[in-house]
């Protein structure tokens, strides 16, 4: 019944269907032949959504947003171009920084592909770029928006495993700079070789001045995380206090109206409904793989390959790697978290360096088809095709995989800032 269940499911996503109700479907249909209550699939349902943490999604997403329509993405821009302007290929650094500023504010990494691509590819275009190297940059550099915290994906981890969502956002400080950092060599190699035009390197003052501009989208996470690890607030109510000071910056720098607050409650709400449908559908598959013991299983069978951790880890992100091509994270973390969690304990890994490698390699299925919706995305905004852009997009993916490698390797680029932090 498991391989129809699975079965059923594969060929209902390469059908096209949407992911909430391929996985719904199979669910229904191994129900229906293993006598189980249909009343599951309802509790099921209103258990998943019934979760306080989970509440830090919509929050977040809409305090991103009520940032991005009060102007403040175009300052991210200016204070990146500021920083990294001048290096080789300027405009590709400038899109890396500005992502990894923007996953401050709203820890979405289509949210981020979104914002930051719709004002830098068509700059790039008009520079010389590529429009396949400027949809390939963007939508790797959009894959940091889920590390850096504020961290939807950490949320959604934490929620299911139980872990400390303050540590995994703290853990996933370093692992974001790093694969930042690797993009940008990437990204340098190739503006060299091509010939991608630079730009004047900015003055002091010219830095000063655009630091000071952008000190409202820089404050936001300062304030989130002070929040949290002060104690005064947990993550969820970090998001409602995101929203407040979203609400206010609009309202200060008079971007902010009626209709378009109404119009980013609303988004919020229908992507919110998206991301939950798809969890609370991959909980109930989760829920029966986790009844018929395939955990212990799974367990029994990585023991079987090898009693060292860093290896097992990598047997898994190879697992994870697969499920990214045909998966989004918000469906790949319900379901396999709850599965490898008896294997991390067994083998003594630490379940916050394991939530953010695990993490980082689910989001880098955003930018892989053919479920890479980063990628489509980006394509649609530079109207570069998907075939071309997936040759430029290749060594980005490499370089999200080398600092996969670099932070699986040495845990403590996870784990120091936590430590520190909570063990004092």
């Amino acid at each position: 019944m498991i391989a129809l269940m699975l079965l059923s499911f594969l060929v209902l996503m390469l059908l096209g269907i949407p992911m909430a109700f391929s996985t719904t479907g199979a669910v229904i249909l191994y129900i229906v032949n293993s006598g189980i209550s249909p009343e599951l699939v309802p509790q099921r349902f209103f258990t998943t959504a019934n979760n306080f943490a989970i509440m830090a999604i919509p929050l977040f997403m809409i305090a991103g947003e009520l940032m991005n329509s009060a102007g403040i993405t175009k300052r991210i821009v200016r204070l990146s171009s500021a920083l990294v302007g001048h290096i080789r290929g300027s405009l590709a650094h400038v899109t890396i920084v500005a992502s990894m500023i923007f996953a401050g504010m709203s820890g979405s990494s289509a949210a981020a592909c979104a914002s930051v691509g719709s004002m830098l590819i068509p700059v790039m275009k008009d520079e010389g770029y590529d429009a396949e190297f400027g949809a390939a940059v963007t939508c790797c550099a959009a894959c940091l928006g889920p590390i850096i915290p504020p961290s939807i994906t950490f949320v959604v981890y934490g929620s299911v495993t139980g872990d400390s969502i303050g540590k995994l956002f703290l853990g996933g400080i370093i692992p974001g700079v790093i694969m930042g950092l690797c993009l940008m060599v990437i990204a340098f190699i190739i503006a060299r070789k091509r010939g991608y035009p630079i730009k004047p390197k900015s003055t002091w003052k010219e830095r000063y001045l655009s630091l000071k501009s952008s000190i409202a989208a820089l404050m936001m996470p300062v304030i989130i995380m002070g929040g949290i690890l002060s104690g005064i607030f947990t993550a969820t109510e970090a998001g409602a206090i995101g929203v407040a000071y979203g609400l206010l910056v609009g309202i200060l720098c008079k971007e902010l109206t009626p209709k378009v607050v109404v119009k980013v409650f609303i988004n919020g709400a229908m992507t919110t409904a998206a991301i939950m449908l798809v969890m609370a559908s991959s909980q109930i598959l989760g829920w029966i793989l986790t009844s018929i013991h395939l955990p212990q299983q799974l367990t029994q069978m990585l023991l079987g390959i090898s009693h060292n951790p860093k290896i097992i880890i990598f047997v898994i992100l190879g697992i994870l790697l697969f499920l990214g091509c045909f998966m989004i994270d918000a469906a790949i973390i319900p379901i396999m978290a709850p599965l490898f969690m008896p294997v991390v304990k067994q083998y003594g890994i630490d379940p916050i360096h394991f939530g953010v490698v695990m993490s980082m390699m689910t989001v880098t299925g955003c930018v892989t088809p053919p479920v890479g919706n980063n990628l489509y995305i980006a394509c649609g905004i530079s109207g570069a095709p998907v075939g071309k852009t997936i040759r430029d997009v290749i060594p980005f993916v490499g370089a999200l995989l080398v600092s996969m490698v670099i932070v699986t390797m040495f845990p403590k680029l996870v784990t120091f800032i936590p430590d520190m932090v909570f063990n004092k």
